[in-house]
C-alpha cells in the first residue's frame, strides 16, 4: 500500500489559475517594460531638448530605466518558469508548494526602490530650486 501510486484528481480549475496566475505575471512584466521604456523616452527627450541642465538628471533616470527593463525580463523569465514547473506538479499531481513569495516581495522591494529613487530626485531639485 505505500508504494502504490496516489488516486488524487486534479481539478480543471488548478490548470486555469496556474494559466491565469502566468497571465497576470506576463501583465506586469509589460507594465513595467512600458513604463521603462516611457522613462528612457522621456529621459532622451529631456536632454536633447532642455541641455546640459539635465543631462545628470537624464542619466539617473536612463539607468533606473534600464534596470526596471531588467526587472521586465526576469519576471517575463521566471513566469515562463514558474508556469512550466506548476504544470508538471498538476500533471503529476505533486504536492506543492504551488506557491512563490521570493519574488513578489522582491518586486515590491524593487518597484519601491525605483519609486524612492524618483520622489527623492524630485525632492532635490525642488528643494535646489527654492
Amino acid at each position: 500500500m505505500a508504494g502504490e501510486p496516489s488516486l488524487r484528481r486534479t481539478e480543471a480549475k488548478a490548470y486555469f489559475a496556474n494559466e491565469r496566475t502566468f497571465l497576470h505575471w506576463m501583465n506586469m512584466a509589460v507594465t513595467i517594460g512600458s513604463i521603462s521604456a516611457a522613462m528612457s523616452g522621456v529621459a532622451g527627450h529631456a536632454h536633447r531638448k532642455w541641455g546640459d541642465d539635465f543631462t545628470s538628471g537624464a542619466t539617473i533616470v536612463r539607468v533606473l530605466s534600464m534596470l526596471m527593463l531588467l526587472l521586465s525580463i526576469i519576471i517575463a523569465v521566471w513566469s515562463g518558469f514558474n508556469f512550466n514547473s506548476r504544470a508538471n506538479m498538476l500533471t503529476l499531481k505533486g504536492d506543492g508548494p504551488y506557491d512563490s513569495r521570493f519574488l513578489p516581495a522582491t518586486i515590491a522591494v524593487c518597484l519601491v526602490s525605483a519609486l524612492a529613487v524618483v520622489f527623492s530626485g524630485a525632492v532635490v531639485r525642488l528643494h535646489a530650486e527654492t
